[in-house]
């Protein structure tokens, strides 16, 4: 049997030695209708909070399971957030990989009882803070990119679904170039400089997809409840939808704009992207 496991909690898993324990719930009945097998849903964790989720795909065969796991990831990440909070009223996300948009799930083989992957994130020491460089970047912001710290602020909050921050950052860019006028798009000078970024964008193109297409499918599905209406053909092949895909060089783009920007000339702040790729 294959499963995936959903870790809300790796220090929990961790600390436990990947020894899961006893299930606070088992679900059986739901299947995949077009792969044809059954789908177990386990649940561990305290009575005040979820911690692990194994979903069980009942195939001996790995290329099923992933398929079922690349068809099914996004809803079934969204309807664990969204049941937890209308359960407890409180902010809750499933893991994700450290300076990564990656979820922290993991696809295995064995029995249901079977140990979780134990996942160590490394994460740096904190560095001794730049109190100077705070400083300094905290009184930058003049008039003229008040609306750009605006849409930055939630760009790089972490704490924020994918989608707000991707339609953030495309607003902050969209205020950028053509104000508070519509048809970013079509915008001459935006086009200049989205093919600045035709090189890190060519690998995520579909055939006949220019670089332009892409941002504005990844805007519709920021803008549409991230509902990613491919085929299951294509998100068999490609799990990750057109904002993961883009986001990383969305931030670029934003960086980029931010540090060339009119008002900044001579600043000794640089911004940086922060995510890295995967």
């Amino acid at each position: 049997m294959w499963f995936a496991d959903i870790y809300c909690d790796h220090t929990w898993v961790s600390k436990r030695n990947g020894v899961l324990g006893e299930k606070r719930l088992a679900l059986s009945g739901p299947r995949s209708i077009s792969l044809g097998i059954a789908v177990d849903f386990h649940f561990f964790g305290d009575d005040d909070s979820v911690r692990h989720v194994r979903v069980l795909m009942h195939t001996d065969d790995q290329q099923l399971a992933q398929t079922c796991l690349n068809l099914n990831l996004q809803t079934w990440v969204a309807a664990l957030e969204v049941a937890v909070m209308m359960e407890t009223g409180r902010p809750f996300q499933i893991e994700r990989l450290p300076g990564s948009l990656m979820f922290a799930i993991w696809l295995s083989q064995g029995s249901e009882d079977s140990p979780a992957c134990v996942m160590n994130f490394e994460r740096g020491r904190p560095s001794t803070l730049n109190y100077e460089k705070i400083a300094l970047a905290m009184v930058i912001w003049n008039g003229d990119v008040t609306h750009h710290l605006f849409y930055l602020r939630r760009f790089i909050d972490e704490s924020l679904p994918l989608d707000v921050r991707w339609l953030n950052g495309y607003r902050m860019l969209e205020w950028h170039f053509v104000g508070k006028k519509a048809g970013l798009a079509k915008s001459p000078s935006w086009r200049s400089f989205v093919e600045r970024f035709d090189d890190l964008f060519k690998p995520l193109l579909r055939s006949n997809q220019s670089s332009y297409g892409l941002i504005e499918e990844a805007r519709a599905l920021a803008a549409h409840a991230g509902a990613d209406e491919r085929s299951d053909a294509e998100r068999q092949r490609e799990p990750q939808n057109a904002m993961e895909k883009t986001f990383q060089v969305l931030e670029q783009m934003i960086m980029t704009v931010l540090n060339e920007h009119l008002a900044r000339v001579g600043s000794p702040i640089r911004f940086q992207d922060r995510i890295r790729s995967d």
